[in-house]
């Protein structure tokens, strides 16, 4: 059976944030659309994928664990990815996912509510702008 914290490469007491942060990393890493013609990367890929999947959620993570600590042949845990796998863990959406408390950089690293804050200041600048630029027409004329 797959160790999926040894995927991940997380400590079993890891809370959600680091297996997530362990998650993004790997996939970004090995990723079917960055290594193109790489089919181990694409199996490492799925790897990651479904330590995640069940990782990810308490629920599934604690029957995980008891299965796991219970009987160590325990070899099949039943994991079935998303309908829309491919889209659902594309490469642009991991780069662009957010994560708490978390912010490391480049541009796809900011939520969506700071990206409706950068937007609405925007057009008040915009706005403003303009009404300046009316009122020194207008006192032109």
């Amino acid at each position: 059976m797959s160790d999926y914290y040894k995927i991940l490469g997380v400590p079993k007491d890891s809370n959600q944030i680091q297996i997530r942060k362990a998650f993004r990393t790997l996939a970004l890493r090995y990723h079917p659309d960055k290594n193109k013609n790489s089919e181990e990367s694409k199996q490492k890929f799925i790897e990651i994928v479904k330590a995640y999947e069940v990782l990810s959620d308490e629920k599934v993570r604690q029957r995980y664990d008891s299965n796991t600590v219970r009987d160590e042949n325990f070899q099949q845990f039943n994991w079935t990815p998303p309908a829309d796998f491919v889209n659902f863990y594309s490469y642009e959406k991991l780069k662009r996912e957010y994560k708490e408390n978390q912010i490391i950089g480049g541009m796809w690293e900011i939520s969506e509510k700071a990206n409706a804050g950068l937007w609405k200041a925007t057009f008040i600048l915009l706005g403003s702008l303009g009404l300046i630029s009316v009122f020194i027409i207008l006192r032109i004329y």
